[in-house]
């Protein structure tokens, strides 16, 4: 499999699931729309979606592919058995303890994660009562993490990224009946959420464990210890989680650092899925393709083929995100006027939701050079320096947040993590400038300038048809009039870029023709 099937495999499977979670969490605005409730299944929430996302984007990967590869090649499959083995029996056993020590500590975790709650008591007992529920989904959240990089390590990259629609699937099944029943905004509604997440979980864990039996790598599980390389992956596990996840531990430090604004973290919750449809096609993919590719070429002593898979994966990245930014921008409120306005959303939320995601818009193409520039470091087995810049990357997220939150409100947070994202990525450019060099070939340097001109055009093309169909996006216009304009606006911004991108050498029309023969076959 090209590497360029393997990021569509990975990035479809992903966009599917983004796609569904907009669903679901649509069918949440509606359900509990900006309530205390609502503040509290998003707080309590905070973690489990943190791991989720972090390790739905290859944060395991990243402690355990090098390992892997290092010890297949060196010692064959009965070796790498063995180790899945013991990480496996290790790491439930770890998992055990955590959950249980969490479960203890869930009113000082909750007061830690939103100090704002505590001037509400119920709204403060509820997200204490969902955490306690939602933290055992992050234990088997994490198993199902190990099981996936080793499905991945062997190559098996569609039943890992398809794995995430089950949480989906049962979510919306479920808001559907309390929609049609009548209950919105209730302690009821959010705990039958939140018990439907766990079970989710435990359903995704025994899909991926079929999964690798049906590999021929069924694993048992072994009295823990006795394996160094499996105390070299526990020791990476966290840096591997703070590395994959930088982003989304600033959100994290984002909802925590306005959770004294009433509906704050709400509001940023719900940009923040808008905001993660474009991250997440991109990250999954390359978390999950690129480092496994970097580490074998690297592994064979193929400096070249390195720098090749990154530099066309920061094209890949680039060429997505930045027009998606852009259009975000362009577009935030009729985008959230159409997604989120109904049931207990209101028209001021919507507005508030709009600025929020606006701010938050310019974060992406920080966000996606970070994912490209960190698989040089980690095939390396060097993690210090991507560590410091992560960490001074949510420093920087914190100081900026504070200084704006009094004059800005909620806008502060999103600004707070665009600077987080842009100094976490020139940290780590300067960092391989200074040592190995830019994993960017001749054909990368000449391709960006075109990426950022031609993602310039689309923005302007998008700007131009929001104010041609100003009228029919106008919050008192019909939702089918609303959601139609906006569907036209974004269908044409697409035929756009892919036209320029043809006309640029960017994309060759020979694979564009190629990629649909093959649809059209296995159709």
């Amino acid at each position: 499999m090209t590497l360029a099937r393997k990021y569509a495999t990975v990035g479809s499977a992903t966009l599917m699931s983004r796609l569904t979670g907009f669903v679901r969490d649509v069918m949440i605005a509606a359900a509990l729309g900006s309530s205390a409730v609502a503040d509290a299944y998003i707080a309590a929430f905070l973690l489990p979606n943190l791991f989720r996302r972090v390790l739905s984007e290859g944060a395991f990967n990243a402690a355990f592919v090098p390992i892997y590869t290092r010890r297949e090649a060196a010692e064959g499959r009965d070796s790498v058995r063995a180790f899945a083995e013991s990480a496996l029996s290790t790491l439930v056993a770890a998992m055990v303890a955590v959950v249980v020590a969490a479960e203890v500590a869930m009113p000082w975790i909750i007061g830690a994660l939103a100090p704002g709650f505590h001037s509400q008591p119920d709204k403060f007992a509820d997200a204490v009562t969902f955490g306690r529920v939602a933290f055992v989904f992050v234990g088997a959240a994490i198993v199902v993490a190990l099981l996936s990089s080793l499905l991945n390590a062997m190559g098996r990259y569609a039943l890992v990224a398809l794995a995430p629609l089950i949480l989906n699937f049962m979510l919306i099944a479920v808001l559907a009946a309390l929609l049609a029943t009548g209950w919105r905004e209730s302690r009821a509604t959010g705990l039958a959420l939140v018990v439907t997440v766990l079970a989710a979980g435990l359903v995704q864990l025994a899909l991926v464990a079929f999964g690798l039996w049906r590999a021929g790598m069924g694993l048992r599980l072994r009295r823990p210890g006795g394996d160094r390389d499996v105390r070299l992956l526990m020791a990476r596990i966290l840096p591997g989680l703070m590395l994959a996840g930088a982003g989304h531990f600033n959100m994290v430090a984002a909802a925590q650092l306005s959770s004294s604004l009433p509906s704050a973290v709400s509001w940023l919750y719900y940009a923040d899925r808008i905001f993660q449809l474009p991250l997440g096609f991109v990250a999954a993919a390359i978390g999950v393709v690129l480092l496994p590719e970097v580490a074998r070429a690297l592994s064979a002593d193929d400096h070249e083929a390195a720098v090749a898979a990154s530099s066309r994966t920061l094209e890949f990245g680039l060429l997505l995100v930045l027009p998606a930014a852009f259009a975000i921008a362009v577009l935030a409120e009729p985008i959230v006027d159409v997604i989120y306005r109904r049931g207990a959303f209101s028209a001021a939320d919507s507005a508030a939701t709009a600025q929020v995601l606006r701010a938050l818009a310019f974060a992406l193409p920080g966000f996606v050079v970070v994912k490209a520039l960190l698989p040089p470091y980690l095939a390396r087995e060097s993690i210090r320096m991507p560590v410091a810049a992560a960490l001074i990357g949510v420093g920087a997220n914190v100081v900026v947040t504070l200084a704006l939150l009094g004059p800005l409100g909620a806008v502060a947070a999103p600004i707070g993590v665009t600077a987080s994202a842009m100094v976490n990525a020139a940290m780590l450019a300067l960092g391989l400038g200074a040592t190995r060099g830019l994993p960017i070939d001749a054909a990368g340097w000449r391709n960006f300038p075109r990426i950022v001109a031609i993602s310039c055009v689309t923005a302007g093309l998008a700007f131009a048809l929001s104010r041609l169909f100003a009228g029919a996006l106008a919050p008192e216009s019909s939702f089918l009039t609303r959601a139609s304009a906006l569907a036209a606006i974004c269908l044409a911004g697409v035929a756009a870029h892919l036209a320029l991108m043809l006309a640029t050498g960017l994309a060759r029309r020979e694979g564009l023709s190629a990629a649909l023969g093959r649809r059209q076959a296995r159709l």
